[in-house]
C-alpha cells in the first residue's frame, strides 16, 4: 500500500530547504546592507565639520591680509603624523602664515576621552568652561601659551580650531600641540600632537578674507 505520509514528507524536505536558503539569503542582504550604513556613517561622524577646516580670519590676519592686498602667503602643511601617540586627539587642517606669525589648526577627540580623565581628577566631567586647555611647544621646548579659538561638537566629538600667535617655524625642526586638563594646578601634559616637522610638505593656497573678523572667536584663558 502506498504511504501517503511518507511522500509528504519527502516533499516537504526541499520546500523546508528553499525556506531556509530564502531565509539566510535574505539575513545575510539585511547584514550586508546594514554593515554599509554603519561605515558610512562612521566615515561620515568622522570627517570634521566644514568650519572647523576652514581659515580663521581674526584682526591680526585680516589686517596683515588686506595691507598686503591680498597677496599674503598661507601655506597648508601637509602632516603625515596628525594623531597622539595614544590616539585620542587628532590635528586636521593646519594653515601657516609667515607674514601675521601664526598658525591655526583644528585639534580633535572623542567625549569619551573624559572617561579617563575622570579616573585622575574626579568631578571633571562635571566641570564648567573648558576642559583641555593648550599649549604649542618646539624641539626645543621654548612654549607659546595663548590662543583664541572657534568650537563644535558633534557625534559625540569635539573640535577646537585653535590659532597661535607669535608662531614661526624658521630654523625649528618639530613643532607639537601639548593637551593638559585645566583643572590640573600643575597644567601636566597628557596628550601631545607633532603638527609639523621640517621634513613636511608645506605649499601655498588662495584664501579669500572676509570684510569682518570672525565673531565666532574666543580668547583661551591660558
Amino acid at each position: 500500500m502506498y504511504d501517503n505520509s511518507e511522500n509528504s514528507r519527502a516533499e516537504s524536505k526541499p520546500g523546508k530547504i528553499r525556506l531556509i536558503g530564502k531565509i539566510l539569503s535574505a539575513a545575510i542582504k539585511i547584514f550586508a546592507v546594514a554593515l554599509i550604513a554603519f561605515l558610512l556613517l562612521r566615515m561620515f561622524t568622522s570627517k570634521p565639520p566644514s568650519s572647523m577646516k576652514k581659515l580663521i580670519f581674526n584682526d591680526n590676519l585680516l589686517s596683515v591680509y588686506n595691507s598686503s592686498e591680498g597677496q599674503t602667503e598661507i601655506l597648508t602643511v601637509i602632516s603625515s603624523d596628525s594623531f597622539s601617540d595614544d590616539g585620542m586627539f587628532s590635528v586636521y587642517s593646519t594653515y601657516y602664515i609667515p607674514d601675521a606669525g601664526q598658525i591655526q589648526f583644528t585639534v580633535r577627540y572623542n567625549n569619551r576621552v573624559l572617561n579617563y580623565l575622570e579616573q585622575d581628577f574626579p568631578g571633571a566631567k562635571a566641570a564648567e568652561g573648558e576642559i583641555y586647555g593648550f599649549r604649542l611647544r618646539d624641539n626645543f621646548d621654548n612654549e607659546i601659551t595663548g590662543y583664541s579659538y572657534t568650537e563644535k561638537e558633534r557625534f559625540g566629538y569635539t573640535y577646537r580650531r585653535l590659532i597661535f600667535e607669535g608662531v614661526t617655524l624658521d630654523g625649528i625642526n618639530a613643532l607639537y600641540v601639548d593637551v593638559y586638563y585645566t583643572g590640573d594646578p600643575d597644567k601636566k601634559t597628557r596628550h601631545s600632537v607633532l603638527i609639523y616637522k621640517n621634513s613636511f610638505v608645506c605649499y601655498p593656497e588662495e584664501h579669500s578674507a572676509p570684510d569682518s573678523p570672525d565673531p565666532n572667536i574666543i580668547s583661551s584663558e591660558s
